[in-house]
């Protein structure tokens, strides 16, 4: 029987860590698998971890164990941490997802019927946010295809293979979904709608959606670099046609250049010098990145099984 391990990430959710359980629980005991439930307390502030510690399963194809982070890492990092404890124990796959309810446990069942993929990630369908948050995420959505040129509709709930694990836990990131649909390997994606949150707030507020935006563009840093390299040539082309209207108007019909096209000479050369030095100190900075691409295997949690059923 195939062994699966779910990673679920988890700060201040105390209130909602034993309804989110019997979910898991519920739909778990339904599919013909070994599953191992791995709650990772990102240094909570509330009494998470003596909720999880006190977690009572007792399906006989449900294990569970507590990773008790050192300090808070913040969610991305919590994962790594997962994968670091998953990477040796040799299960077919891993699944990550949010431990907050809105991942929806029923949506399991859906992605092991891909388990021939290295990479399975779910297209968020129906949100329940309210509306400016709903507004802002598509607004950054729709700044990533133009920039990027692809649609970053997922978000961390997905399933990955061995190998995808060991790719990760081998190289740092900071967006789990972007650095993963960068991977060259077979993929599948399925759409399933968000629950609502079980309790409490939303942490992912306009600051944490600002700062999760710009970590989605630093794992697409080479694509961010194209876009100066377009910028640059058109920039080049503008000038030249510039350049050409100057010269016809000057020398070739002899009418005085109109006062504005020096003005928009000089912003068109200075446009471009700014996305010359971009792009050269871009490139430096993905030179240096590529040395250190390694990530650091350092262990920031103590692990307590909670149970063992099989």
């Amino acid at each position: 029987m195939k062994k699966i391990a779910i990673l679920l990430p988890c700060f201040n959710e105390s209130s909602g860590i034993d309804i989110l359980t019997n979910q898991l629980v519920s739909e778990l005991e339904k599919l013909p698998y070994l599953f191992e439930l791995i709650f990772i307390d990102d240094g909570s502030l509330d009494d998470t971890k003596s909720r999880i510690e006190n977690l009572k399963i007792s399906s006989p194809t449900i294990n569970s164990v507590l990773l008790a982070l050192n300090f808070n890492m913040g969610h991305q990092k919590a994962i790594q941490q997962g994968l670091f404890y998953v990477e040796s124990k040799g299960f077919d796959h891993v699944i990550i997802m949010d431990a907050d309810g809105e991942d929806d446990p029923a949506a399991i069942q859906e992605l092991l019927n891909h388990d021939n993929m290295d990479l399975v990630q779910v297209i968020r369908g129906k949100r329940n946010e309210n509306w400016r948050f709903k507004f802002f995420y598509r607004l950054y959505q729709s700044l990533f295809k133009l920039v990027i040129g692809k649609r970053l509709n997922f978000g961390n709930f997905c399933m990955i293979s061995p190998k995808l694990v060991k790719t990760a836990t081998e190289n740092s990131f900071v967006h789990l979904a972007a650095f993963l649909d960068n991977q060259k390997c077979v993929k599948a994606k399925v759409t399933w709608d968000r629950n609502q949150r079980i309790s409490g707030e939303s942490k992912m507020g306009f600051k944490n959606l600002f700062y999760h935006a710009v970590n989605s563009f630093v794992e697409n840093a080479q694509s961010l670099l194209f876009v100066f390299i377009k910028l640059c040539m058109f920039l080049i082309l503008g000038i030249l046609i510039l350049t050409g209207f100057i010269l016809y108007k000057k020398y070739i019909i002899d009418v005085a250049v109109p006062g504005w096209s020096s003005t928009l000479m000089a912003t068109l050369f200075n446009s471009l010098l700014i996305s010359i030095g971009v792009f050269v100190l871009g490139s430096l900075q993905l030179n240096i990145l590529s040395k250190q691409t390694a990530s650091k295997k350092v262990i920031y949690y103590t692990d307590k099984p909670i149970a063992k059923n099989w």
